[in-house]
């Protein structure tokens, strides 16, 4: 029996291969360009009109078709039928027929190689790198901070036990002791981002984890009619990390997701395992948290994780910066998509221990 390993090598390769013919129709596609584009050959060989994939791989290719000219693009956005996003890049080759007096342009050969990985990886090490910038300057604030705090709110407390002070006085000394209070609380926030040992993080169950989370916020967030789905593969998805810190990270994007919605809504937490790249020889599981509430704008969308930034009327731009520092912590981060009105969605990816 013959084998076409060629048929068997084009179709399993980790590269997509697109094939057109002079006129731009489909001849051949192979299944991980399938997965890029998010079109099946079936459908696209049925179109027979390239106007069927993204608009900028069309631009593209019209192009290299006018100049005759080989072309790469090192990243490229492709959106998909579904508006899902993968980052690719395209290398695009004419290829001529010399039988005639004039070389003419018999086909065209688009590559596609997902960068998912490699940006992953490139965003983690920009991460890691953040993370011991940040967490070395705000814990030394916390540190240089607490101790005058203190102070001042001890101050305070034993001038209010004074007799014969007037009322704007002793007004004053409340305002006083209750922003020593607030501050006091911030301080104490910034000691999770003191230097964690792995030596002291422990196999936690991340089904477990979630549960107890879901429970509290439901119990708090009882005002409001918001439906909650959890789905996940198993009950062995289990993370190395500080089952009160992960609890912490978990809490910060569920609440935001909670107060994104008005009335009515629902979120939807999914758990899976990503086998496409791998950390520290490591699989990788991705935590979804998405919801249906007022989204994110684009211009906050880039800002969120940074310290102090905050979308909400009296929020303090703490929760989501120090949730991104604990995630970095146990050799994961977090990642947001959001569109106004339509709702957000936050990916948590962590080791699979």
């Amino acid at each position: 029996m013959d084998i076409n390993f060629e048929s068997i090598i084009l179709e399993n390769i980790r590269e997509g291969i697109l094939l057109l013919d002079k006129n731009l129709n489909f001849l051949f596609i192979n299944q991980e360009a399938e997965d890029i584009l998010g079109k099946s050959k079936k459908f696209l060989k049925k179109e027979r009109n390239i106007s069927a994939i993204d608009k900028e791989i069309v631009k593209l290719i019209k192009e290299v078709k006018k100049t005759h000219k080989t072309k790469f693009v090192s990243e490229v956005v492709i959106v998909d039928s579904l508006g899902n996003e993968n980052i690719s890049s395209i290398y695009l080759k004419p290829i001529f027929n010399y039988s005639k007096k004039r070389q003419t342009i018999e086909y065209i050969l688009i590559q596609f190689a997902n960068l998912e990985g490699i940006t992953f990886l490139n965003k983690k090490s920009k991460f890691e790198d953040e993370e011991k910038l940040m967490s070395q300057l705000f814990y030394g604030l916390a540190h240089e901070i607490k101790n005058p705090l203190a102070g001042i709110k001890g101050a305070a407390q034993i001038v209010k036990t004074i007799k014969n002070k007037d009322t704007t006085s002793k007004e004053c000394m409340d305002i006083i002791e209750k922003e020593a209070t607030r501050l006091e609380g911030l301080v104490n926030t910034f000691k999770y981002l003191q230097p964690h040992s792995n030596n002291n993080f422990k196999i936690v169950k991340i089904n477990k984890a979630i549960d107890d989370t879901v429970e509290l916020l439901s119990k708090t967030s009882s005002n409001k009619n918001i439906r909650l789905f959890f789905n996940y593969e198993d009950e062995s998805v289990n993370v190395l990390a500080d089952e009160g810190l992960l609890r912490i990270v978990m809490q910060n994007i569920m609440q935001n997701s909670y107060d994104s919605i008005k009335d009515t809504g629902e979120i939807r937490i999914t758990i899976k395992r990503t086998k496409n790249f791998k950390l520290n020889n490591k699989n990788l599981i991705q935590i979804e948290i998405k919801d249906t509430g007022k989204g994110i704008s684009k211009k906050d969308l880039n800002m969120i994780f940074q310290p102090f930034y905050s979308t909400k009327k009296n929020g303090q731009g703490i929760g989501l910066f120090l949730s991104q520092k604990i995630a970095n912590k146990f050799g994961g981060f977090i990642e947001a998509e959001s569109k106004l009105n339509k709702g957000s969605k936050f990916i948590i990816y962590l080791p699979n221990n």
